[in-house]
């Protein structure tokens, strides 16, 4: 069973080392990491279910690669089975339950669910989503990052705050 454990955190930690984003700058562009750094992931507990395919954490996770982090209070980690040479399989879909909140810095972005889709690079955050970048805020119920382009979206009944520039 420990094997098995390990073997679900690194599945989880393979996920997040898959995310990258382009270097623009912008709301949705910040939410960027460096692949290289290490991957740090703690939970209150970790429960494998093999025959599902998926590893779930749950109980304050915190999922973090250089400065890029990811907290909820649950995060389903789903992986396709084992290669027959007994590596591990590929994570597929990391889905994140319960007061989601995504940082880079500067740049944040709370909802009530997210998940993130590793094929296609696709973060989704919906529930009374907030994305902040500084001082200006952005809210939706559903909020779409390309991580691969930096490009995103908000829908839902979209509201905005954003600070005037102090320079004249």
């Amino acid at each position: 069973m420990t094997t098995t454990m390990i073997r679900a955190a690194l599945l989880a930690a393979l996920c997040l080392s898959g995310m990258s984003t382009a270097e623009e700058k912008g709301p949705f562009g910040g939410f960027k990491h460096d692949s290289s750094a290490p991957i740090e992931i703690t939970a209150d507990s970790l429960e494998v279910r093999q025959s599902d395919q998926v590893a779930i954490f749950e109980g304050n996770v915190i999922a973090g690669q250089g400065t890029l982090r990811l907290t909820a209070a649950r995060v389903e980690v789903y992986y396709d089975q084992e290669q027959q040479s007994g590596d591990t399989g590929a994570i597929r879909r990391l889905d994140a339950t319960g007061d989601v909140f995504l940082s880079n810095g500067a740049e944040t972005a709370r909802g009530a669910e997210g998940t993130y889709n590793v094929a296609d690079g696709m973060v989704t955050m919906t529930g009374s989503v907030l994305l902040t970048q500084g001082e200006n805020a952005v809210s939706g119920n559903r909020l779409e990052i390309d991580l691969n382009t930096g490009v995103g979206r908000i829908v839902g009944r979209v509201g905005a705050s954003f600070q005037p520039s102090t320079e004249n």
